[in-house]
């Protein structure tokens, strides 16, 4: 049996950092950058491929950027496509 832990767990998720999904293999780290700019400063976006899927995560310096991109960027278009935008655990 593993010990268990006096350590309070936080009561909600807290991320500066958003996981898109969805967009076209075509999308560029600076479409991106330029979507999410309106949302917070960014200190990093970074494109993942896996061959047959690409994703992305998106990082804000403020946890309250990274929410309200997600809040307002969730099923957005772009390109044709439509994006997934949720907070990265």
């Amino acid at each position: 049996m593993r010990p268990r832990s006096d350590t309070p767990r936080p009561s909600r998720l807290t991320t500066r950092t958003v996981y898109v999904g969805g967009f076209a293999a075509t999308t560029t780290p600076e479409q991106l950058r330029a979507l999410f700019a309106d949302h917070g400063d960014i200190t990093d976006v970074r494109l993942v491929d896996r061959g047959d899927a690409s994703f992305a995560y998106v990082t804000f310096t403020s946890e309250q950027s990274a929410a309200a991109a997600r809040n307002q960027l969730d099923r957005t278009p772009l390109a044709g496509r439509v994006l997934r935008v949720e907070l990265a655990l």
